[in-house]
């Protein structure tokens, strides 16, 4: 694992607060707070995590009045494909067939479904089947 990838790499706390940030597109920590189930957490707690993120550059504060507001620094999409590369390359070592072939036989994708898989990637990337 690079030292990018390493810092880019999200605890299941900090991902909870970006899956709200990336629905949210910005938020302050009392927004952030809002949004969250019962138990919530302390505002003192959110607000660590968003400095954590802050440090990592996945966020960037800017003041608004008398508070920061968060917004990220990556998209959701650019996240997740950063997280299943290095899980392709860490537990696949680099093998896409083995990575895809893990999910097609662990989620039980039947043969019609990835029929309609690879017709979408054919539409959507110009790829061929």
């Amino acid at each position: 694992m690079n030292s990018d990838t390493k810092k880019k790499s999200l605890t299941k706390a900090e991902l909870h607060l970006m899956n709200i940030l990336w629905d949210k597109g910005e938020a302050t920590v009392r927004d952030l707070v809002g949004v969250l189930p019962e138990p919530k957490p302390a505002y003192t707690t959110v607000l660590t995590v968003m400095q954590v993120l802050t440090k990592k550059k996945i966020v960037e504060p800017y003041r608004q009045g008398k508070v920061n507001v968060f917004k990220p620094l990556m998209s959701r999409d650019q996240y997740i494909s950063g997280f299943m590369e290095e899980t392709r390359n860490t537990l696949f070592k680099g093998s896409m067939r083995n990575f895809l072939l893990f999910f097609a036989r662990n989620e039980k994708i039947d043969k019609a479904e990835l029929r309609e898989i690879l017709k979408e990637m054919a539409e959507t990337d110009g790829g061929t089947e």
